[in-house]
């Protein structure tokens, strides 16, 4: 729970449900009366300023809006699996729990009604930074003979309309070798064998799993499929056309359905947390899927292929698909290929 003042107001918020509460003195004083578990009739003996029938009805209101919960219940198994889980002090628990997405957030109404509402006919900030007073020092611009990455840098761009058309097994192949894939090990004293893998991550960790959604590949039957790192080959998990599932993956983003495939990257908190206690790690995290998803881009950009890259997906949906609990292994970030339009 976080306890803050908004608006002069009191709130109290359920960071993993996602609720608030406007709350008074009277309420601390209750929930202080709550620090361990009690029966309410406990409670009632710590609480002698206040009736039996004004407990009772707060303790039942604190209950439906979870900022009290019982014992045993749903809601006390996870408490307990984030506290054992997730060591890390509030910060970094509550920056990913009160950022969830539930609902469809990016659908092409919504889009329009936020921008319509924040960004119409708004000034927008500048997007270069300079210190004009200061002197300069002129570096050469790329041309000539260059390394074959260079061109690919500059024909990166994200692609969010495609032919419909397939792309091969081999081509899904490297795009999951070079992003996610095991290319070495290597051993350590301290840490045993650890991966060596295209992107780098924090401590060698590498804590993050993909999921891909198959909708269009030749010779691969549609379906969602878990990347094995260690053998580098997908594992089937659910079979079936989950095209219009992808909107829903991705928050209402009607175009992701047209991918071939639209790839899930989710993270096992263990991995990272066994070795750092400190919650600015969870950056780790977000940093670790940016680094794929770079990669992810440029592979596929070699390949002549499209991609993209989404931050804004619902949470709660994917979790739910994949059957993860959403605090062992959480869902971070999405990415999709296909084949591009062609430019005529």
């Amino acid at each position: 729970m976080m306890i803050y003042f908004q608006e002069g107001k009191l709130v109290l918020e359920n960071y993993i449900t996602r609720r608030t509460f406007q709350g008074t003195v009277d309420t601390l004083l209750l929930l202080t009366g709550f620090g361990r578990w009690k029966t309410v009739g406990q409670a009632m003996k710590t609480l002698r300023d206040y009736t039996h029938e004004s407990i009772l009805s707060s303790v039942r209101d604190l209950l439906s809006r979870g900022l009290l919960i019982a014992e045993n219940s749903e809601e006390d198994r996870l408490s307990r699996t984030l506290s054992s889980k997730w060591i890390w002090p509030n910060a970094s628990r509550y920056y990913h729990f009160a950022t969830k997405l539930d609902e469809p957030f990016s659908t092409p109404n919504e889009i329009k009604r936020y921008f319509d509402k924040h960004l119409k006919g708004k000034t927008q900030p500048p997007i270069y930074k300079n210190y004009l007073r200061r002197s300069k020092i002129r570096l050469l611009s790329g041309s000539g003979m260059e390394a074959p990455l260079f061109e690919t840098l500059r024909r990166r761009r994200t692609t969010r309309v495609f032919s419909g058309g397939s792309i091969s097994l081999r081509q899904l192949s490297r795009i999951m070798y070079y992003t996610w894939g095991r290319l070495s090990t290597y051993q350590t004293k301290e840490f045993g064998r650890l991966l060596h893998k295209a992107s780098p991550s924090a401590g060698a960790r590498h804590p993050i799993e993909s999921y891909t959604v198959v909708n269009s590949v030749k010779s691969v039957d549609p379906g969602i499929y878990h990347y094995s790192v260690r053998d580098h080959s997908l594992e089937l998990l659910k079979a079936g056309d989950f095209r219009e599932k992808c909107v829903d993956f991705a928050a209402g983003q009607a175009w992701a359905k047209n991918a071939s495939v639209f790839i899930i990257m989710t993270a096992i908190v263990a991995r990272t947390a066994w070795k750092y206690r400190i919650p600015r790690v969870y950056r780790a995290f977000l940093l670790d899927v940016g680094h794929l998803s770079q990669s992810f881009l440029l592979v596929s950009t070699a390949l002549g292929l499209g991609a993209f890259c989404i931050g804004v997906i619902s949470d709660s949906t994917i979790e739910k698909e994949l059957e993860i609990d959403g605090v062992n292994e959480i869902a971070l970030f999405a990415v999709g290929v296909g084949q591009p339009v062609s430019e005529k």
